[in-house]
């Protein structure tokens, strides 16, 4: 077969990037293989955390509060939802976001990707998980995925999306009902076709894939992105519009139903196919008829008992079950469960080893988990990770780090270096991408939803008459080829099959005060950093009774066990003395741009308070 090669040495400034870009005689498309920047970092942005928050950015209502990345789709969706129907929940609401975050944020989230859903409903004591996660297409073959960019980029690596889906059910079986389908997505079609002006965030993720976007045989599929010469990409302040996206979303809006983007016979899925085999992917009509969502009780547990803990005593938390880290973020709390609050503790000697040694916890507890539909076994790690046993082993090994000084009567704190101290079944994945939104209502209701495309721009395949991103999912499951240098076999929870879910870092999740009310919702994005980031942002909140300003703007630590390393958005906020305790505890650590957004809601004295992570991603809140 003759093929035709196009050069990109002088396209790509990055000389990594200077490989062939290959168009065969059957219109299969290949991305270039090597990408350094394809990750979920948007580098010329400006992110950093803060010891002194504007309190601006905290928002203060008492009917309705929104928390998301994006102002502009949390103002669209207060006065479009919330404002034009009195009688709208905070389910009706969680469309319409959703949907507009996709259409803005497109390079973290969109309706190619999927998610998950905590569902809290107090005044009727209704509480719901659901798992809208992408699925492996059915052809999916693991000896197919021979390198590692196969499952990164182009159309090897997209699975099933389950957002519409997602959405759809979530709105069929939560939503107010005196709100039509045709109504959530009205305001997102308009936004489309009218357009918005590109941000800073988005100009940063543009700029850091222009070599992509204005790459010939790719161009044509992004030119919603570029200039009119199609040389450069849009900047920030330029005026963007997603007509097709838009038309698309506006022939189910008329449908009343998401049931076209899954109709094996229907124009939209037909489109989508087309361009997903264009770039060599094996997804067909049948998966998407196939895709289905899966409802189930949230991970519930009781924390904080007792007097003792107040002002924060008798809590509930509500996190996402399925293929999920809720399971895993639920087992590091009830650990933390088993030590005292100190107000004021955030970065003393004490807290933060505990803080640490959780986290390790909380990674060994995530090797665990995988599809419950594929394997038993996850089900019976269910109970096993949220068992006392689980616990108390756990406790008492970071027991054996604190020790007294006899000569001294001073107490000293060290971390045990070997990875196989914390019990880890199998080597763990590193998950991408995502977003995160909070909302609350005045009838008393929550919802925590976590969706993603996976990295940014997803497979970096857009289909150009339904504007569809796609994502790249498969690149969270585990491969027997990868290589590791701790002698950990991939997870066989995790690894690749037919009709599969990929493990998920995502822990979208509401925590309930002493008498069953809304007291908390919160969620993040970030990849493997999500579960330990809603984490620390829980232990802060309710260990050491921390305002929810300071609490998303303080820099954050991470670790995930292996590598053995802290890491912190900034040692220099952090402060000298504490870096330099933690390393005599044994503590290796690093200092990362950030990776983590967090955007939650608390309840103060009667009052919603709303913090979007504007300091990592420009979002602010809006409430009503």
């Amino acid at each position: 077969m003759k093929a035709v090669f196009l050069f990109l040495a002088t396209t790509f400034a990055n000389p990594i990037l200077q490989r062939p870009f290959h168009i065969s005689e059957d219109n299969h498309i290949k991305l270039p293989h090597e990408l350094p920047f394809h990750d979920i970092d948007i580098d010329p942005l400006d992110r950093k955390p803060s010891m002194s928050p504007d309190p601006s950015f905290r928002k203060i209502g008492h009917d309705y509060a929104i928390s998301s990345d994006l102002q502009l789709c949390n103002n669209l969706t207060l006065h479009q939802i919330f404002h034009k129907f009195p009688n709208a929940t905070a389910a009706d609401a969680a469309v319409t976001l959703t949907l507009c975050i996709g259409m803005v944020n497109f390079f973290n989230s969109g309706i190619g990707g999927g998610g998950y859903i905590t569902w809290a409903d107090t005044t009727h004591n209704d509480y719901m998980s659901m798992d809208f996660r992408e699925m492996s297409p059915a052809a999916t073959n693991p000896d197919s995925f021979t390198e590692d960019y196969q499952t990164k980029i182009g159309g090897l690596s997209i699975a099933i999306p389950g957002e519409l889906k997602g959405l759809y059910e979530f709105f069929k079986l939560k939503g107010s009902g005196t709100v039509s389908w045709h109504d959530l997505l009205k305001p997102v079609v308009d936004l489309g076709n009218k357009g918005w002006f590109i941000d800073e965030a988005l100009a940063a993720t543009l700029k850091l894939y222009e070599p992509i976007f204005t790459t010939d045989g790719i161009k044509d599929d992004w030119s919603f992105v570029l200039n009119g010469d199609s040389t450069k990409v849009l900047k920030k302040g330029d005026l963007i519009k997603r007509p097709r996206l838009a038309d698309m979303l506006n022939v189910l809006a008329l449908n009343g139903s998401a049931d076209p983007f899954y109709d094996p016979n229907h124009w939209i899925v037909k489109s989508m196919i087309k361009t997903i085999k264009r770039y060599g992917g094996v997804v067909t009509a049948e998966d998407f008829d196939q895709y289905s969502v899966d409802i189930m009780d949230p991970i519930s547990i009781k924390l904080r008992h007792g007097f003792q803990y107040s002002p924060n005593n008798d809590i509930t938390l509500l996190t996402s079950g399925g293929t999920s880290s809720g399971v895993a973020l639920g087992a590091a709390l009830k650990l933390m469960d088993k030590f005292p609050n100190q107000e004021g503790g955030d970065y003393q000697d004490d807290t933060t080893y505990l803080l640490i040694e959780a986290m390790k916890w909380l990674a060994s507890a995530r090797s665990h988990l995988g599809d419950t539909g594929h394997t038993n076994t996850t089900l019976d790690a269910h109970d096993l990770l949220l068992s006392s046993n689980w616990t108390q082993n756990a406790y008492d090994k970071i027991l054996q780090g604190i020790h007294l000084d006899d000569s001294t009567g001073e107490t000293y704190y060290k971390t045990n270096n070997d990875w196989k101290f914390y019990e880890p079944l199998y080597e763990i994945n590193e998950p991408h991408g995502t977003t995160h939104m909070s909302i609350v209502d005045k009838f008393g209701n929550a919802v925590a939803l976590t969706s993603t495309i996976n990295l940014l721009f997803g497979s970096l395949v857009h289909d150009p008459l339904t504007g569809v991103i796609f994502n790249n999912e498969m690149d969270d499951f585990a491969q027997l080829n990868k290589t590791n240098t701790f002698n950990l076999t991939a997870s066989q929870f995790n690894l690749i099959q037919p009709n599969k879910r990929p493990l998920s870092s995502m822990t979208p999740t509401i925590i309930l005060n002493e008498l069953g009310q809304i007291d908390f919702v919160v969620g993040a994005s970030g990849g493997s950093r999500i579960a330990t980031s809603v984490f620390q942002s829980i232990v802060r909140t309710y260990w050491y009774n921390m305002p929810l300003l300071e609490t998303i703007a303080y820099p954050r630590m991470h670790h995930q066990l292996l590598p053995n390393e802290i890491e912190t958005e900034d040692m220099a906020m952090v402060g000298h003395e504490t870096i330099e305790n933690l390393k005599q505890m044994g503590y290796n650590i690093v200092q990362h741009a950030p990776k983590s957004v967090i955007n939650a809601i608390r309840r103060v004295n009667g009052e919603w308070h709303a913090v979007s992570d504007y300091w990592r991603k420009r979002g602010i809140s809006a409430i009503l």
